[in-house]
């Protein structure tokens, strides 16, 4: 009878140290509330946050991304070739995501069926700039290259970030 009240408390002990290492507060605690800022509002309409909990009920700030739509653009230039045309756009200055700007791209070849090729800027002064040969270009063309030249649209089909998106790889278009 000893070993059967033994058997019952080795289980019962196996039991509750379970359920306490299931509800213990090593868990890592995620959330993500979306927002984005946009134009001259003074209080955002919509942004990104990303926050993550140290185990001890208490959230701390993880990665925070802010970003915007693109909301209008102009074509500076149009270059047709075999395979259709090759836009050199300007878009408003903003705070963009590589996000956001993948999304434009997405929306821009779905309007556009001869779309073949994009070089998307924020300043028209580096569109101009741009289409100058690279051995030529001065210092200061490059500068606003550098700060102002977004995104390569390659063959309908592959993304290239370029200036201060450099840092995200560019890839296939909407994967």
């Amino acid at each position: 009878m000893r070993t059967r009240w033994i058997a019952v408390w080795i289980t019962v002990l196996t039991i509750l140290a379970l359920t306490l290492a299931a509800c213990s507060d090593d868990d890592t605690t995620l959330s993500t509330n979306s927002t984005i800022l946009t134009g001259d509002t003074a209080a955002p309409t919509d942004s990104t946050t990303t926050t993550s909990g140290d185990g001890a009920g208490t959230t701390s700030p993880g990665t925070s991304l802010v970003g915007e739509p693109v909301g209008s653009y102009e074509v500076v230039a149009r270059f047709p070739n075999d395979n259709g045309e090759t836009l050199h756009i300007v878009i408003p200055h903003g705070a963009y995501t590589d996000v956001d700007l993948e999304n434009f791209v997405l929306d821009l070849l779905e309007g556009n069926e001869d779309l073949y090729g994009a070089e998307i800027f924020d300043d028209e002064d580096a569109a101009l700039a741009f289409v100058v040969e690279e051995a030529d270009r001065t210092p200061e063309e490059q500068e606003l290259l550098e700060e102002h030249h977004f995104v390569t649209v390659v063959g309908r089909d592959r993304i290239e970030f370029r200036g201060p998106f450099s840092d995200f790889p560019g890839g296939a278009i909407g994967s």
